[in-house]
């Protein structure tokens, strides 16, 4: 079959919690790599089912040999949601865009159908439509009592790199996600995001993907020693946190 001459448009989302667990071929739980005789640790984060780099081995997804498997992605599940940092001014916004109690955006019928209008215009001509979101979250952010419920909402203040403050309370990644997952369907298109693809709840991670072996192998020093990839490296902190953050939330609890 000939590939397609021309495409026709390419579309951006996020990944959801859902389609990140979907395309994993394993949930990665501990920080080790190989075991006393070199070889793999399953659920580790050179576990075979992500891929293979060294001879003799296949991997147990594709059953590929080193340099015909491409990988394949893994996911940690974290204990407690994190702020991706990538978006973090742009969660600041939809924050003081929204009321805290009922999640819908801080502005009337009228205006959210007008906003929203112009907006399906300006998508339908193929034109930006940055200037109408940025008129959304200075009208709506400017705003403090909620249409819809009445509720008073704090000015929050962001501060760099991931902090919220509302009435000198700095709110918790479970807290702002609350308030995400609260916000209607139809209300999600006046940030540009596309409520099917890119759902503000998503910008607040629970699963964190783990890439292919492949994209981070690890190479061998002339003392014979393995050496890992600094990606590698930064995922074994990542893992040894989040066991530490769950056990002390079980400890809480007891």
């Amino acid at each position: 079959m000939s590939a397609p001459k021309r495409i026709g448009k390419i579309k951006f989302g996020i990944l959801s919690p859902k389609e990140l667990r979907k395309m994993s071929v394993t949930k990665i739980i501990t920080a080790d790599t190989y075991d006393d005789d070199g070889y793999p640790i399953d659920m580790g984060l050179m576990d075979q089912r992500l891929g293979v780099i060294d001879p003799g081995l296949r991997c147990k997804t594709c059953g590929g040999r080193p340099g015909e498997c491409p990988g394949h992605f893994g996911h940690i599940e974290l204990v407690a949601p994190i702020i991706h940092v990538g978006y973090a001014k742009f969660i600041g916004k939809i924050l003081k865009s929204i009321c805290k109690k009922c999640g819908h955006v801080l502005l009337s019928e009228e205006d959210k159908k007008e906003y929203l209008e112009k907006i399906q215009v300006q998508r339908e001509s193929g034109q930006s439509f940055d200037d109408i979101v940025k008129e959304i979250f200075k009208t709506s952010g400017s705003l403090n009592t909620c249409p819809y419920c009445g509720e008073i909402n704090p000015v929050i203040k962001f501060e760099k790199p991931t902090g919220y403050i509302e009435d000198d309370h700095r709110l918790t990644s479970i807290e702002i996600r609350d308030r995400f997952e609260r916000i209607p369907d139809e209300d999600i298109e006046l940030f540009g995001m596309d409520k099917n693809n890119a759902k503000p709840a998503w910008l607040i991670l629970t699963v964190l993907p783990v890439p292919p072996v492949t994209t981070r192998p690890s190479i061998t020093l002339e003392s014979g020693q393995r050496s890992e990839d600094d990606l590698t490296h930064k995922l074994v902190d990542i893992i040894r946190i989040n066991q530490r953050w769950r056990t002390k939330m079980r400890g809480h609890l007891n």
